[in-house]
């Protein structure tokens, strides 16, 4: 039964105690007339008996009423508290059973939501932890109010629990203040490009978005790493100049010639074939430096196909000895080749490696002076073989190390050039290489020569059969 209807029992009981009372005043006026009582004196009997059985009938319908609504109370406020498991399945008392099924109802949608809402936290968070990009929030009075950890990685934070905490007290990039104040005093996305804090160096890119509402609830970052596009843009852009550079020096050459034979050296027999020789000097130049970039080009941009194979070294090396041998010769150097005493092979494009190790010798015959010494050998693992060229040049200083497999990069350019060198050789020899699934390295100390080596996986040779014979 409903609580109203106790309330609607107390008027019945009410208005059947009227009922009777004024029977009763009506039997008791007839009476005490009979007797001799006064009237007054009857109705104030009648009135006391009324005023009790109603205060006894309110206070017996209040108690009623009352212990039903301590105990909605006392559930009301274990749910309120979290403590939903304990709220029995039904409630006693009749009054009790539909508030009972709204309660078992609220608890039920509750929790529910409850389970949605730590779902999609712990969705967030995984997203979060797993983006490379670092997403900051600010509050209005610049405290943290959310980092994930890549933002906590690119801002270099003092500590790793950032949330509650001044922007300025954990990290040192002013870049970032700077940008969320500006946010909060404008509704435009604010955008900064800095370099990050810490001891590794990067180029970061902010940006820094008001948050809708007013007031304002804070500002959004978003930080991106872009130290490998920046890079890439230096390359790009040194690549064209380098380029520009290395075309303008053959062109230049033969166009002075091409004139001087115009205005008339074509016709001095003395000097016009020596003109034309250094004209066709410069166009092979020309041709080689543009098939080298070429080469690079695909093999960078992974256009050109290689013939992986086990590719026998021994033959490589004698191949590449009798390539060089005229040239070393003519310096007065010694060209030495180790052959390997075993079929020892590589894995890799014969071809490729061919240019590998082309490259290696005729760069080491060129730095060396003459009368000096370049040898070749080759040392083996059970994994790996090194393919070593080591000459006794003029040598690498270290800071010159970190950049020699660059593209278009000399130690001493005036000497690469008139070597005819294009600066492009070792750059291939990398490439070459990293597409082998090999490596490469270089061991230099000036004036005492360099030691470029190059691992390869090695071919294991295959274990000859065991023929039984029948006996």
């Amino acid at each position: 039964m409903h609580p109203q209807s106790w309330f609607w029992r107390l008027l019945a009981w009410q208005a059947i105690l009227c009922v009777g009372l004024v029977v009763a005043a009506a039997m008791l006026a007839t009476r005490s007339a009979a007797a001799g009582w006064s009237l007054p004196r009857v109705l104030l009997v009648l009135l006391l008996v009324a005023l009790c059985i109603s205060a006894a009938t309110i206070w017996f319908s209040l108690k009623r009423l009352h212990q039903p609504l301590v105990e909605l109370a006392r559930l009301a406020r274990q749910i309120s508290a979290g403590d939903g498991d304990s709220v029995p399945s039904s409630l006693p008392g009749e009054e009790l059973s539909e508030i009972s099924g709204a309660l078992q109802l609220f608890r039920g949608r509750l929790e529910q939501r409850g389970d949605q809402v730590q779902q999609n936290t712990q969705r967030l968070q995984t997203v979060m932890a797993s983006m490379i990009e670092g997403v900051l929030a600010v509050g209005p009075d610049h405290t943290i109010l959310l980092a994930n950890q890549a933002a906590q990685r690119l801002l270099d934070f003092a500590t790793s629990q950032p949330q509650g905490r001044s922007l300025l007290e954990v990290t040192r990039a002013r870049s970032v203040y700077e940008a969320v104040q500006h946010a909060l005093e404008t509704t435009k996305a604010v955008e900064r490009e800095f370099d990050s804090p810490g001891v590794q160096r990067r180029v970061l890119l902010l940006r820094a978005t008001r948050l809708p509402g007013e007031p304002c609830p804070g500002v959004m970052v978003v930080i991106h790493d872009v130290s490998e596009l920046r890079r890439l843009e230096n390359l790009r852009r040194e690549f064209v100049a380098n380029v520009s550079h290395e075309l303008k020096t053959p062109l230049a050459a033969i166009k002075a010639y091409a004139e001087t034979l115009r205005m008339g050296a074509v016709n001095d027999p003395e000097n016009n074939l020596a003109f034309v020789l250094r004209i066709e000097e410069q166009a092979e130049r020309l041709h080689q430096l543009i098939l080298d970039m070429l080469q690079i080009a695909r093999i960078e941009s992974g256009q050109q196909t290689f013939n992986i194979i086990d590719v026998g070294l021994a033959e490589l090396i004698d191949e590449c000895l009798a390539q060089f041998a005229d040239l070393a010769a003519a310096k007065q150097i010694d060209l030495v080749g180790e052959l390997p005493a075993d079929e020892l092979t590589a894995r890799g494009d014969e071809e490729g490696l061919r240019t590998i190790l082309s490259n290696l010798v005729d760069n080491a015959i060129k730095y060396t002076t003459t009368g000096g010494e370049v040898f070749i050998r080759c040392q083996a693992t059970e994994e790996t073989v090194t393919i070593e060229v080591k000459d006794s040049g003029i040598g690498i200083a270290d800071k010159e190390l970190v950049r020699i497999f660059e593209r278009f990069y000399r130690v001493d350019r005036a000497r690469s050039r008139e070597m005819g060198g294009t600066g492009l050789g070792l750059s291939i020899v990398k490439n070459l290489t990293q597409a082998f699934g090999g490596s490469v390295g270089v061991v230099s100390e000036p004036g005492k020569g360099s030691t470029f080596r190059v691992t390869l996986k090695r071919c294991k040779p295959a274990t000859p059969a065991v023929t039984a014979s029948a006996v």
